[in-house]
């Protein structure tokens, strides 16, 4: 199994960056032998690029912080787990996703929320914006 991480550095102590556009580094782990397997750099703006390696690599899942409509579409329409890690370190965010500590990235930013839910124009569901 493949598991995704977005880096500031090349390093497992690097940091999870704030948002998957602004991510230098892309990290793919190995998990079954527990040891990075491949590390690309920024290739593009959007980093549509990392999410097509996502995608590539077929990675059940991808570590990084809030994501772009079209790099969240790549990745959540091949069906990997998106998990927010931003802040934590990569090593610490790899060990709290195994503990199911990190929360899970539902939507795009700016996105209409989980299962296309909106509190815009009329909403009676009875949750607070």
């Amino acid at each position: 199994m493949k598991i995704a991480i977005t880096s500031d550095t090349e390093e497992i102590n690097g940091l999870v960056p704030a948002n998957f556009k602004e991510s230098p580094f892309l990290m793919i782990i190995d998990a079954d032998r527990n040891e990075i397997f491949h590390i690309y750099g920024k290739q593009d703006p959007e980093n549509l690029v990392f999410a097509r390696k996502v995608v590539e690599h077929d990675c059940e899942a991808v570590i990084c912080g809030p994501m772009e409509r079209e790099a969240f579409e790549l990745v959540a329409g091949a069906g990997v787990t998106r998990y927010l890690g931003s802040g934590h370190t990569v090593q610490r965010a790899y060990h709290y996703m195994n503990l199911y500590r990190l929360d899970l990235i539902r939507d795009y930013i700016g996105g209409p929320g989980a299962f296309g839910h909106s509190h815009s124009g009329s909403c009676e569901c009875g949750e607070e914006e």
